[in-house]
């Protein structure tokens, strides 16, 4: 939190404790589909929590925050002391300088904005960033990597259970280039990892597959459901659909080469593969850890491990987050 937010508005201590006398915070996991909002102890428990649909403003977005915080805080009779925000962008000292999964375009003071609505100290980092730092904590000391897969490709980095965040943006791995000519993406670039295998890109995959009947599989579930996504496109290959297997293939093979490369540029003990995407019994993840013992740099020693807190992480890790500010 900047000293300039700080002398905006004096922050307001919960007086209230959770299980056991400990401190109480609120978390939020901002995505590009959903935010979550929780109360939680110091140490990441989860005490209760919200999901709701991302409203498309920003000021609606900020309100809805704001509103659950204050309605979970009611519920529960506890007062949170801090707030730690995991935001799927990229954040510098509070400040949010590009989400472009959730429109965010210019640069934008959240923390200062949420400590208007709360009164509290906000301390707001990348949201897989906040993931990483509870999934690092099951692993134990080492360098460490969280690579997610869900409506975009989110990673972070973290070292002895401190995040490496560079200036704000360490990790951003869907948008290393892992195709020179590739796909424009929304970042500016061509060929970024985020532009060949992500949820968006996966869902249009198969929107093309069962529009042009190149697969018979996913065409008739279409004209069943009306339409088809990334999941259906696992559940076709699953079936022996060679069209989506052969989607999935290439989705596999850059994210493989995405892999090489934070192995070149981190050499870490692990890679924690999570997101909606990477679930452990998906096609996608299956391929991933077939082609990496073949593919995977000869002195590299880093093993693929699945994500362990599932949807949770990221409240959790930014809860851990929070309890810091609040110190």
């Amino acid at each position: 939190m900047t000293a300039e937010a700080a002398n905006q508005r004096e922050p307001r201590r919960g007086p209230a404790a959770g299980p056991g006398g400990a401190a109480v915070v609120a978390a939020v996991d901002w995505g590009g589909t959903w935010i979550r909002v929780a109360l939680a102890t110091a140490d990441g428990q989860l005490l209760g929590q919200s999901r709701t649909p991302r409203p498309a403003g920003l000021a609606e977005q900020c309100d809805l925050v704001c509103a659950e915080m204050a309605r979970l805080g009611a519920s529960l009779h506890l007062l949170p002391a801090a707030v730690g925000v995991g935001i799927a962008g990229i954040a510098r000292g509070g400040r949010v300088e590009s989400a472009v999964n959730i429109g965010i375009k210019q640069p934008v003071d959240l923390a200062r904005r949420l400590q208007h609505g709360t009164g509290l100290p906000v301390l707001v980092v990348n949201d897989t960033q906040a993931a990483a730092i509870a999934e690092a904590g099951q692993l134990g000391p080492g360098t460490h990597v969280l690579l997610t897969v869900g409506t975009g490709v989110g990673g972070a980095i973290v070292k002895d259970g401190r995040l490496v965040a560079g200036r704000g943006a360490a990790g951003d791995f869907g948008h290393m280039i892992v195709a020179v000519d590739g796909p424009r993406c929304r970042c500016g670039a061509r060929g970024c990892l985020e532009q060949l295998v992500s949820g968006r890109v996966l869902n249009l995959a198969a929107d093309q597959l069962a529009r042009t009947g190149a697969s018979p599989w996913l065409a008739a579930r279409a004209a069943d459901r009306g339409q088809v996504h990334a999941g259906d496109l696992d559940v076709a290959a699953q079936a022996g659909d060679r069209p989506a297997t052969a989607a999935l293939e290439r989705a596999a093979s850059a994210l493989v080469a995405g892999l090489r490369s934070i192995a070149a540029a981190i050499d870490p003990d692990n890679v924690v593969l999570g997101g909606g995407l990477l679930s452990p019994g998906s096609l996608l993840t299956r391929l991933v850890h077939q082609r990496w013992p073949l593919e995977r740099p000869r002195w590299s020693a880093a093993e693929l491990r699945p994500a362990l807190l599932g949807a949770e992480a990221g409240l959790r890790g930014a809860a851990l987050l929070a309890a810091a500010a609040a110190d």
